[in-house]
């Protein structure tokens, strides 16, 4: 359950992202959710009973993650017009192969140092999700829009715009695709143990 709260977290929390992204710029958000996801998950290699993970892990690595994710693939629509259905493959399939390459690295380190150190090595990669978030370069704000050193809130018509569900092919997409997936993550929670109770039969 604590994997599934997490899961679950990661995309609940993408609105939300999508809104702070929008007010805050890409930097500012990645930053904030690598930070975030780290203190949660460091914070989780001192646990020692599941009921806090369910915090520390479920929801607060978790957020961080969303935070820290959705702004790279948002930064890529600001600097790429022609290619960025290339881009966004390239991107998407990065992390693609890092998934498929990091249970091995993880099956190692549980081994060797256990699964309290194991957290605690992967909070130098979050680190590194840190540092490279001050890469995410702010497009030049307009001058008209937007005065050096002042910070103007902008309407809530602008936030919450929901005038793109008057699309019907988009609100189909927009409620299809999270009913598509209401099951998708499940192999990834319950499938180990499956395996390893008929395993065992």
């Amino acid at each position: 359950w604590v994997s599934s709260l997490s899961m679950g977290m990661v995309f609940f929390c993408s609105p939300i992202v999508s809104i702070f992204t929008d007010l805050f710029g890409c930097r500012k958000v990645a930053v904030t959710g690598a930070a975030l996801g780290f203190v949660g998950l460091l914070s989780s290699s001192f646990v020692s009973t599941i009921e806090p993970l369910y915090f520390t892990y479920g929801v607060l690595f978790a957020c961080g993650c969303s935070f820290a994710y959705q702004p790279s693939l948002v930064i890529l629509g600001h600097y790429f017009k022609k290619r960025l259905g290339l881009v966004n493959g390239i991107v998407t399939a990065g992390s693609s192969l890092f998934t498929v390459s990091l249970p091995f690295l993880l099956r190692v380190l549980i081994d060797s140092v256990g699964l309290f150190n194991t957290l605690r090595v992967l909070c130098i990669l979050i680190f590194i999700l840190f540092l490279a978030g001050f890469t995410y370069r702010p497009l030049v704000s307009n001058t008209k829009d937007r005065e050096k050193g002042k910070f103007r809130f902008p309407p809530e018509k602008k936030i919450l715009n929901f005038s793109i569900f008057k699309v019907m092919s988009y609100r189909i997409w927009a409620f299809g695709i999270p009913v598509a997936l209401f099951g998708y993550f499940v192999p990834y929670v319950h499938l180990v143990s499956v395996l390893l109770f008929l395993y065992n039969m």
